[in-house]
């Protein structure tokens, strides 16, 4: 092999390590571009949850699928649901979610007697709030009337008692006229809306209140636990009412801000926590307390006098999942019995 042959493969050779060295440098740079735009998304996600705002992602997301009406759409109702909406001019437009992890404050509560745990009570109602107003705002993207069948999940960690977590899941709906301003939001089934609609009512915004109230177990208490007879435990009695009353002044202050005629579909839940007084002594302090935390949620609904009722009789279906009797949405007159 003659000198030059040997020349010309170093020469190739050298190419081909300057153009490795290229394209190392260009993955290098390519790599420390999408970590700073990534880095750069997540603190305007930070920004954007700082506010109560949703992701730039999801944002993205839901305007691509407004803008094209032929999107593939996601739902969790069921086929008679999306029938109903159908035949009545509205559609689903998807899925929307909101959800909030909240930290609880450090709680006090009293050794004299009863008390509220304010704390703890905005902490819920906080976390419920940023929740439903980010399903607010994916419905307004997707330029949605409303979001129908609304479902929250409510949970305490048990790993840690001072976190809150909170998911509104529902499905937006799009309606023949134009959008409005804010969207509607009612944790209603489509029949139930459906039904409310042609007597004249319209949802307007779900409401929700939350009570956390201190029950301090007394001497007294202990006595009636360990009684003999069957008695009314009074003290326990009590605190319900008052959890419940205050978590339902709340849910009335909501529907009053919102010009509502009324809330239906109320429903009440309530968690009951054993705790213990710290910084003391005395018998006071030996003593397992209760933490009880009252949920109300319902649909504000407003009545819409200019549109005449049209209100018929509902055919009542009976459910086999639960044996809950429901309307289904069409009259008498809808049906068409086949033999």
């Amino acid at each position: 092999m003659r000198w030059w042959s040997f020349g010309r493969a170093a020469a190739v050779d050298k190419a081909d390590r300057q153009e490795a060295a290229r394209q190392r440098a260009e993955l290098q740079r390519l790599a420390s571009a999408n970590r700073e735009a990534e880095l750069a998304r997540q603190a305007e996600d930070l920004q954007a949850l700082a506010h109560g705002g949703i992701p730039v992602m999801a944002r993205k997301r839901l305007t691509e699928q407004a803008q094209d009406p032929m999107a593939l759409f996601t739902s969790d109702l069921s086929p008679s649901e999306l029938g109903l909406l159908r035949q009545n001019g509205y559609r689903a437009r998807g899925l929307v979610a909101g959800s909030a992890m909240y930290h609880v404050g450090q709680p006090y509560a009293s050794s004299v007697g009863d008390c509220e745990v304010t704390v703890l009570s905005q902490a819920y109602d906080n976390a419920m709030d940023l929740a439903v107003r980010r399903v607010e705002q994916e419905a307004r993207l997707l330029g949605a009337h409303g979001v129908v069948g609304v479902r929250v999940g409510l949970i305490r960690h048990e790993w840690t008692e001072q976190t809150i977590e909170v998911t509104v899941i529902g499905t937006a709906v799009e309606g023949p006229a134009p959008a409005p301003a804010r969207p509607w939001l009612c944790d209603l089934s489509v029949e139930e809306w459906w039904a409310l609609h042609r007597a004249g009512y319209d949802p307007v915004d779900l409401v929700w209140g939350h009570s956390a109230w201190f029950v301090l177990t007394t001497q007294v208490d202990e006595f009636a636990v360990r009684s003999w007879s069957n008695t009314e435990l009074g003290h326990w009695s009590q605190a319900l009412g008052q959890a419940r009353i205050r978590a339902m002044m709340a849910v009335k202050k909501r529907a009053q801000a919102v010009r509502a005629s009324g809330v239906v579909g109320v429903r009440i839940s309530h968690r009951l926590d054993e705790v213990r007084l710290s910084g003391g002594e005395g018998g006071v302090y030996e003593r397992e307390h209760h933490n009880l935390v009252m949920a109300v949620i319902g649909t504000a609904v407003r009545s819409d006098t200019a549109r005449p009722s049209q209100h018929r009789a509902a055919l009542m279906m009976l459910s086999l999942a639960d044996g809950r009797l429901a309307p289904a949405g069409v009259g008498k007159a809808d049906l068409d019995v086949q033999d």
